[in-house]
């Protein structure tokens, strides 16, 4: 056996070009072609003047989006890349910015981040790559950065405040939390023992924080304590977390219940774009369609009459149904049953199932399978003051089958009207057209892949940062790594059947280049 000669202590003849080293079809020229378009001059009146010059925010934006798409997330890890990896080198510029840096510009510059994920939007949209013809929208759950037993109780919170307030701020010198340190703390004897020990536990890292650190963390305790209260208190919770106050407990797929965030992405069907995203404290998807259809048309412009727009049942409402219809957009929201029905599970409608009921609107009453009447009975508030109207039946006593119809004591049956209720039987009716199935199904295969990519090849199941606004940053991060490797993929796809061979850099117009490769069908 033969091997090849190698040369272990050569040294270089002649100093190397870094770009050199690096494959010609890298993406990484394509990030720097990208970051390059970016306005940085709000960052030349703030870094203006006297002082230790700072790094160009180009360089932190290029090793951030390229860190993503390498799924390389810890600025620790982005810093070493910056040392050690040739790709990561060229992008700083032979610079070398410590992770501090790197974590600070990440967490502190959401404007510019976001930024990074519209002009990713942009240049899709100038290259043909967005369709705006069919969008779906959907959320997934991802893990705030922050241990479920860091949450408390307004009553533990309490206590935490007030021995903070009366002993720690003091500076008591002790490794070991005693009952004696907490009997003056109002509504600490009413706690549990469980309660008592998860209090105890805290203040015990609190004083190893005040202990090891020179600066003053003691401010920093108070700011933490208020700060928990505040959520608390403007968003009515049980519960808090004093690790990331803003991080609610959702159920995640594995039907555990666990601090997190709730990401939305809106994808466009023609090539899997994302044209807008956003992270919401809530754990429901009701609230954000019309948001994710404004920050569509923000990136895109206005989107026109008949577009169609594909959600789950997540999203099901009489408002959100009839704000598309107001909009003159093609909505297809199926509800609960419909939901199942496309996943395949066998869904049995019940011969008294409120959409066997017939609605008369001019005598204002239904009719149900029996043909007995339901009449208006009143009107009432329901679960976020939801304006309901109450129908009640007429004959129920006399019918023979009103134990299959209601499960009430009195075998009286009652239908509630909710808002929009006639739009509502409309969408219901034509999610069973066959036309709908097809284009329900679509949806699964374009906005649930990317949610798959995103958390399987790019590595994003979790948040590393804390607070709404932070993790806004990471995800529109990883949202723009998505398209720009989506652009990428399309782009090598596309010069393998024209036969080109072309290198993308800093001073090569990249929109005319990519231009004339998009001319063909993609």
């Amino acid at each position: 056996m033969v091997y090849m000669t190698s040369n272990r202590n050569q040294n270089w003849l002649l100093p190397p070009n870094i770009k050199d080293m690096i494959p010609k079809d890298h993406i990484c020229f394509l990030v720097e072609d990208v970051m390059d378009k970016l306005d940085f001059s709000s960052f030349d009146i703030k870094y203006s003047g006297a002082g230790h010059p700072a790094y160009h925010p180009r360089i932190l934006c290029k090793i951030l989006t390229q860190s993503m798409i390498d799924r390389v997330r810890p600025s620790r890890a982005i810093a070493r890349n910056g040392r050690e990896n040739v790709v990561f080198i060229y992008l700083a510029e032979n610079l070398a910015p410590d992770f501090r840096t790197i974590s600070d510009f990440r967490k502190n510059n959401q404007g510019l981040l976001k930024d990074i994920f519209k002009i990713t939007v942009s240049t899709a949209k100038e290259l043909g790559a967005i369709g705006l013809e069919q969008l779906s929208i959907d959320g997934s759950k991802l893990k705030a950065c922050a241990a479920n037993n860091s949450s408390v109780t307004k009553e533990q919170l309490d206590v935490i405040e007030q021995y903070a307030n009366n002993e720690l701020m003091e500076g008591i010198e002790t490794d070991k939390v005693e009952d004696t340190h907490f009997k003056d703390c109002r509504g600490y004897d009413q706690l549990t023992e469980i309660d008592k020990k998860k209090i105890k536990s805290l203040i015990a890292k609190y004083y190893k924080q005040i202990k090891k650190d020179d600066y003053d963390r003691i401010s920093e305790i108070k700011g933490t304590i208020k700060e928990a209260r505040k959520e608390l208190e403007e968003n009515e919770l049980d519960k808090v977390s004093l690790t990331d106050p803003e991080s609610r407990f959702m159920k995640n797929k594995k039907g555990r219940f666990e601090l997190s965030y709730n990401p939305q992405i809106t994808a466009d069907h023609k090539t899997g774009i994302i044209v807008a995203n956003d992270v919401c404290k809530e754990s429901t998807d009701n609230n954000q369609l019309k948001p994710q259809i404004e920050l569509a048309e923000e990136n895109c412009g206005k989107l026109e009459d008949g577009t169609k727009v594909t959600v789950d049942n997540g999203y099901y409402s009489g408002e959100n149904i009839h704000y598309l219809n107001s909009r003159g957009l093609d909505g297809y929201i199926p509800d609960q049953q419909d939901s199942q029905k496309a996943k395949g599970k066998k869904v049995e409608i019940h011969k008294f199932d409120k959409r066997n009921f017939r609605y008369d609107e001019r005598k204002d009453w239904y009719i149900c399978p029996e043909e007995k009447f339901l009449v208006f009975q009143r009107e009432e508030f329901y679960k976020k003051k939801k304006n309901i109207r109450l129908y009640k039946g007429t004959s129920c006593t006399t019918c023979q089958n009103n134990k299959h119809c209601t499960k009430r004591k009195d075998r009286i049956r009652y239908v509630k009207a909710y808002p929009f209720e006639k739009e509502r039987k409309e969408m219901a009716e034509k999610m069973q057209t066959q036309k709908a199935k097809k284009v329900y199904k679509e949806r699964k295969e374009v906005v649930e892949r990317i949610i798959g990519h995103y958390k399987e090849n790019l590595g994003f199941r979790d948040f590393l940062t804390r607070s709404l606004d932070t993790v806004k940053n990471e995800f529109n991060l990883v949202c723009a790594a998505h398209n720009l490797k989506k652009i990428w993929i399309l782009l090598q796809k596309k010069k393998e059947e024209i036969g080109q061979t072309v290198r993308i850099g800093v001073g090569i117009n990249l929109r005319l280049i990519l231009s004339e490769i998009f001319q063909l069908e993609i």
